[in-house]
């Protein structure tokens, strides 16, 4: 049911009969579910803006605010409106049942459950989400290419047009001049906005360079952008490096990219650790892929955070080097080639994330 077990689905449920809830945890456990457990309306709220749940099940009688009433308000918040929603009733009459399902639910069980019926809904509906926010990431992605494909075609030529001033203004102006600093200043930001625009345009699928690059380019790409990475620090991190990839093995990824992608993740954790720390870098093969997992002991992410750094642009911490692009960016650059980026971080305790690269 979950492919990352990092990151497991949520079911919600809300019921003021400890005794359900005590199957509920019998029954997902062994299934990698996360249960949330409320025993009235009233908290239901204030638990999905915290935990985000992949499934609700709502026991119509309860103390205070009752599940139909439950329902309707999760109905009427966009955040909320898709997930899937279930409900519990020990009254299983025709008009009982219409009253659910008008009020938004999706389903109706009948107390007394029965096991085997609760699995098969969770699976079908975990399962239900799990496709459901896939199609609407790839629509929002969709949306966001077209955008970052057309700024970043804009953008190059405005860049050229600086860029190429400065330099001839440059050539021109004396060398003792004070504005030839400032000349060398404007080239130098063109260089960094150049980098940013190339960023978009992979972002945006609009680049297909990925080559090859063998275990040895591999472990100098993962020098060079570690040296990259500590550029402005006091040096009181640390990189440990292991690799268990044999020397025979090519990947699927140009060694540029794979500097620039080991550089935005090794960039981030010197800066999730102000104090000093070590950053782990291991390298091993898994179902014919190479596995680049980067973790730290850094001040990690809030699920609020986690859920919206693979977002192009959203910073929660100043990075001009790169505007809130690394992490997309190092994502788009494995999809280009088939492979993929997970994440997983937790506030206090560090972030991993893992990077799968083909292998030829």
């Amino acid at each position: 049911m979950n492919t990352a077990s990092n990151n497991p689905q949520t079911v919600l449920v809300a019921d003021d009969d400890p005794a359900i809830h005590a199957v509920f945890r019998r029954l997902l456990k062994p299934m990698g579910v996360h249960l949330v457990s409320c025993l009235d309306g009233e908290s239901v709220d204030a638990r999905m803006q915290e935990e985000h749940p992949d499934l609700v099940f709502l026991d119509v009688l309860m103390p205070g605010k009752d599940g139909i009433d439950v329902c309707r308000d999760l109905r009427k918040t966009s955040a909320s409106s898709l997930v899937p929603i279930i409900m519990l009733s020990a009254r299983g009459e025709l008009d009982d049942r219409v009253r659910g399902l008008e009020a938004g639910a999706n389903d109706y069980l009948v107390k007394p459950i029965h096991l085997a019926e609760v699995v098969a809904k969770v699976r079908t509906y975990l399962e239900i989400s799990r496709m459901q926010k896939k199609l609407i990431e790839s629509e929002r992605r969709r949306a966001v290419t077209g955008l970052l494909r057309g700024l970043a075609h804009q953008f190059n030529n405005i860049l050229c047009g600086i860029s190429g001033t400065a330099q001839v203004l440059d050539l021109r102006i004396p060398s003792d001049s004070p504005i030839k600093e400032q000349c060398k200043t404007i080239v130098q930001y063109s260089h960094r906005a150049a980098t940013i625009s190339q960023q978009l345009l992979v972002l945006a699928g609009a680049r297909r360079d990925s080559g090859d690059s063998a275990v040895s380019d591999l472990m100098e790409a993962s020098r060079s952008a570690w040296e990259a990475s500590m550029a402005g620090t006091a040096r009181t991190h640390k990189l440990e490096t292991k690799c268990s990839i044999p020397s025979s093995v090519r990947l699927r990824m140009g060694v540029a990219d794979l500097q620039s992608a080991l550089f935005h993740l090794m960039q981030n954790s010197v800066h999730a650790m102000k104090e000093g720390g070590v950053v782990f870098l291991d390298m091993w093969m898994e179902n014919s892929g190479a596995i680049l997992e980067l973790s730290d002991t850094g001040h990690g992410m809030t699920a609020e955070e986690q859920a919206k750094a693979l977002e192009p642009f959203y910073q929660n911490w100043d990075r001009p080097s790169d505007a809130g692009l690394g992490l997309p960016f190092v994502r788009a650059l494995a999809e280009e080639v088939g492979g993929s980026l997970d994440l997983a971080s937790f506030t206090g305790k560090g972030t991993r994330v893992t990077l799968r690269i083909p292998v030829g």
